[in-house]
């Protein structure tokens, strides 16, 4: 008989938790708080109790239903997304039944955290994704988010300009200065670069079979690499021991979470804005390459996009507020200076 689950402390982040299946839940935060957490275990296993298909079926059944069909289904990120959010969703309205459960809800949830745009969208995008799939299966008689809005976040407002990119390329230790410069050079996706293995590798050119525009294009995604990055392969490949390109002091692959928060402890050590993240550098690259007049659909094929509406309404976007037109704008309202007497005499 397996052995009954029971709540346990973490250290690390200071939570009870409880592992139920193969899914962990928090249940109370400080040590002290042990009586509080077995409670809220005696309700998490009282809300288990009916399945998902069942008419009186909690939210938590049929996220945790959901969860198990994405964990078989989906890229080991995007499972995860998927995992952080709902988990949050359901310690806040996981007791209610399907029955009873609307936008307000998801509303109520979402406003109770300090989320950006665009974290408020992948969390209601989430949780409308679970219980439209709930539907789909007929586990539920229809969808309960039916209707419910969920804005897109607008693009974002500017690419990493290139002091900061060069004041975190300085401020980080070697290998993370490697993968910064190789996001900069290439223009890849970050999890992109954290992904990629030495069988990807060729001499001029990563090939990436499996990405993320797959299904649409029915091509592989192929990022072409510059004379530095070529350089830098050959040097990475003599040192490696790994079957990953990228890795960090310890020989493993750069993570989602590890890259974060590298990148916020830059932040925090050099005073660079909130918004600063590691995909900014890839904008870097659209932007930069407009500004150089490469044309829009060979940037596209560059990036990695199925067409080219992002270059345009993104890219584009961002460099027409590129530092040298503010420079631009300010010279076209100022007379240019009467040419000397050398010029108009040898005019």
């Amino acid at each position: 008989m397996a052995r009954r689950s029971k709540p346990w402390f973490r250290k690390q982040t200071g939570w009870w938790m409880v592992t139920v299946g193969d899914q962990q839940h928090k249940l109370a935060q400080g040590r002290n708080n042990k009586a509080e957490a077995e409670k809220r275990f005696n309700e998490l296993m009282f809300l288990r109790g009916e399945a998902p298909e069942s008419s009186d079926a909690r939210v938590v059944a049929v996220c945790e239903a959901f969860l198990q069909w994405s964990r078989h289904r989906h890229a080991a990120d995007t499972y995860r997304n998927y995992q952080f959010y709902i988990q949050n969703f359901c310690e806040k309205s996981g007791y209610l039944k399907v029955s009873e459960l609307k936008p307000f809800h998801v509303t109520r949830w979402v406003d109770s955290h300090e989320w950006n745009d665009t974290s408020e969208y992948n969390a209601r995008r989430t949780v409308y994704r679970a219980f439209n799939w709930a539907a789909e299966e007929q586990l539920i008689p229809k969808n309960p988010l039916k209707g419910m809005k969920r804005p897109k976040p607008m693009p974002r407002q500017r690419a990493l300009t290139d002091d900061e990119y060069r004041r975190m390329l300085r401020a980080s230790d070697g290998c993370f200065r490697v993968f910064l410069f190789a996001l900069r050079e290439t223009g890849a996706r970050p999890k992109e670069v954290r992904d990629l293995t030495w069988e990807q590798v060729q001499t001029d050119r990563w090939v990436f079979r499996d990405h993320k525009t797959a299904k649409k294009t029915r091509k592989p995604r192929i990022i072409y690499l510059t004379k530095p990055m070529v350089r830098l392969m050959e040097v990475l490949r003599r040192r490696s021991s790994s079957q990953y390109v990228f890795v960090n002091g310890r020989g493993k692959p750069w993570t989602l979470n590890a890259v974060r928060l590298r990148v916020q402890r830059l932040k925090k050590k050099l005073g660079l804005a909130k918004d600063v993240c590691s995909y900014m550098i890839r904008h870097s690259y659209g932007t930069y390459a407009v500004l150089n007049g490469v044309d829009v659909a060979t940037v596209a094929e560059l990036m990695g996009h199925v067409d080219t509406t992002m270059v345009s309404t993104v890219y584009v976007h961002l460099a027409d507020q590129a530092d040298h037109l503010k420079e631009a704008a300010h010279r076209a309202v100022r007379p240019s200076r009467p040419a000397s007497a050398k010029h108009r005499a040898a005019g």
